[in-house]
């Protein structure tokens, strides 16, 4: 009888993998570490849009959202007044470039992108 403990961690946690309908997801994420997938919606510049810097938060797309914050309160200390035109052009950007954001915050973190149209390992 050994008295030291030994902890067992499990290889994988034990979730069901999520299926992504193509029509409406334009990309799929996975974590190689435990097989996670986030899918990006088709409509995603249109949250964007809508919710801007509230949808980038609940995303997690935390550099963007201080870049945008970040050139919106330098606008605001060098010349107020500017905060007219730039603000839309800030906003308009950041949903522009929205699948862009997300495919570059998947890619940094070391995340792999999988084809929509070829899911594997989904159970329906």
């Amino acid at each position: 009888m050994s008295l030291t403990h030994e902890p067992q961690v499990p290889a994988r946690p034990a979730f069901r993998q999520q299926f992504f309908d193509p029509d409406r997801t334009a990309a799929i994420y996975e974590n190689p570490a435990n097989g996670w997938r986030e899918g990006v919606p088709k409509l995603a510049w249109l949250w964007m849009l809508l919710f801007g810097v509230f949808y980038m938060g609940a995303r997690s797309l935390w550099r963007p959202l201080g870049v945008s914050l970040a050139v919106l309160f330098v606008t605001m200390a060098v010349f107020w007044p500017l905060l007219i035109i730039v603000a839309p052009l800030v906003w308009v950007t950041t949903a522009a470039q929205a699948q862009a954001m997300f495919r570059a915050h998947y890619m940094r973190q070391g995340w792999n992108e999988i084809d929509p149209w070829e899911q594997q390992g989904v159970e329906l």
